[in-house]
């Protein structure tokens, strides 16, 4: 008899999971989730920005795994940068910038120094 509750009790649980799933939500470090950024989850998200750097084009929209900066592909504007990305540099935007801000800035850019010109990036209308 002993044996049919054990099994009863390990196989259903009381509908409670494991012990060791139950810890780590009962436990203060399991509660506390890393916050994710909405805006985050409209663009790429790379490992690192020399990567993002390396595989986008001018005006391209990013972001990192490690940070809830938003990054747009630009060119150096002034002083000695790093040339192994091919003339790249990231623009950072804080958390809490509107998209259509950084859309804006990254159609600009586009415009200006990107390769391709279609017709949804010409006929974008900055909000302003």
């Amino acid at each position: 008899m002993r044996i049919i509750k054990l099994l009863q009790e390990s196989r259903f649980g009381g509908g409670r999971g494991s012990d060791a799933g139950r810890s780590v939500f009962a436990s203060k470090e399991g509660t506390t989730r890393q916050k994710v950024k909405s805006a985050k989850g409209r663009v790429k998200v790379f490992k690192s920005i020399s990567k993002a750097l390396a595989a986008s084009d001018y005006g391209s929209i990013f972001s990192t795994v490690a940070s809830d900066r938003i990054y747009v592909v630009t060119r150096p504007t002034w002083g000695e940068k790093s040339t192994e990305a091919g003339n790249k540099v990231a623009k950072g935007f804080a958390a809490g910038t509107p998209f259509s801000e950084i859309k804006g800035y990254s159609v600009r850019t586009r415009k200006k120094h990107g390769k391709e010109r279609s017709e949804k990036v010409l006929k974008y209308k900055e909000h302003r």
